[in-house]
């Protein structure tokens, strides 16, 4: 005969197999592809230069005041410095 204990058990033992499910199955996949896209190369130069990832929302002021500002360090640093942007709109 089972008892009252053994019934809860194996309640609670139910209850934490569907969650594990459930908060494994909900997980994002890592994206095949970079989002965004790279300015001034064709692609980053990984462990090679310094890869700047720049989050830009393309109706923000102080997006479209820092742009003229990150252009005119990816000119000057050339070669040394790749920069990724995010197009990240705000609410």
């Amino acid at each position: 005969m089972e008892t009252k204990s053994h019934h809860v058990f194996l309640l609670q033992l139910v209850i934490i197999g569907c969650w594990v499910c459930c908060v494994c199955l909900a997980q994002i996949p890592i994206p095949s592809r970079m989002d965004g896209f790279v300015y001034g190369r064709k692609s980053p130069a990984w462990g090679e230069t310094v890869v700047v990832e720049a989050f830009f929302d393309p109706v923000c002021p102080d997006s479209r005041d820092a742009w003229p500002v990150l252009r005119k360090a990816v000119e000057h640093y050339g070669s040394r410095v790749s920069v990724v942007v995010h197009l990240f709109p705000l609410p």
